[in-house]
This record gives C-alpha cells, structure tokens and sequence, in this order.
C-alpha cells in the first residue's frame, strides 16, 4: 500500500497485464513507463536498479517541467531566488515549489515571522537557512525539489515559485 499521493509508482508486468493495470488504475502518480517483463525470478537489487534507471528518468522530466513553471513565473513576479525573501514567503505559505540545493549550507536562523538573520561560518548551534525554508514550504503544502546546485533556478542555493504575487 502506498502512504498517499506524491510517491510515484513504477510498475514492474509484462503485457498484456501492464496495459490492462494502467487502464483502471486511478492512483495519480503512476509513473507512465514501467519496467515491462516478467518480475518472476528477478531479484530485489535487479528490479530496483531497472526502476531507479525508469524514475531517474521520470525525475529529469518533472524537474524540466518545474523549471519552465518557473521561468513563465518569473515573468509574472512570481519567483524568488532570494533566501531572505523566500524565508519569508515560506513562513507565510507562499512558496508552491521550493528548488533546494541538496548540498547547500546558508547558515542563520529564521524568526517566527519569517525574518532572516544570517551567521558566519562556524558551529554556532544555529540550522541552516535553506533546510529551515524547505522545511516551512513542506509544512505548508509545497511540492519540495532536492536538486543539484546546477538545477536551482538562478544559480543560488534556493529558489522557488510561488502561488501567488507577493504584495
């Protein structure tokens, strides 16, 4: 059973049983390409790396699909890559799709309103800013993206599009 939407399923079936899954089935998130053959007789390891290789594919797909939503947002003042602005905009609920650096470490603290107060480099107990906004973003509802450097709009650590223009 899967926990609820937003977890994709890849579905391992020869045909004509792949078809015939695909016809009724009504879970949103099955992945459009499954691993087509028999799962009989395949191993754990085997059938994960064929389902690894179709979702890495999957992802690449839906991370250029956000990407074009942000740059139509961005004509539309609808995107920020600022950390301080997106830490407020998180806060608030405004953030619809945060594109988060995976390996990115801004380190500060957020108030409750949102406000951003930035510290040097050092072990100085406070969380990193980019990990605090993906947090808020989640809680509010956001479609979160863990992405490499080089797919965060803009080159920063974090961007994001947002549901509505800020005013």
């Amino acid at each position: 059973m899967l926990p609820g939407h937003g977890v994709p399923l890849v579905l391992v079936a020869t045909e004509p049983l792949d078809s015939i899954f695909r016809a009724h089935c009504r879970y949103p998130d099955l992945v459009p390409h499954g691993v087509l053959g028999n799962p009989e007789g395949r191993g754990d390891g085997e059938l994960g790396a064929d389902a690894r290789q179709i979702l890495d594919g999957w992802y690449a797909d839906r991370l250029e699909e956000e990407k074009r939503t942000f740059a139509d947002r961005s004509s539309r003042g609808r995107t920020s890559v600022d950390v301080a602005e997106l830490a407020r905009f998180a806060t608030r609920g405004a953030v619809e799709t945060p594109f988060v650096d995976i390996d990115a470490t801004v380190p500060g603290k957020v108030d409750e309103l949102g406000e951003v107060t930035f510290a040097g480099p050092g072990p100085d107990g406070s969380g990193g800013l980019v990990d605090e906004i993906a947090r808020r973003a989640w809680l509010s509802g956001a479609r979160l993206l863990a992405v490499r450097h080089e797919d965060v709009p803009g080159g920063g650590d974090v961007a994001g599009t947002l549901r509505y223009a800020p005013t």
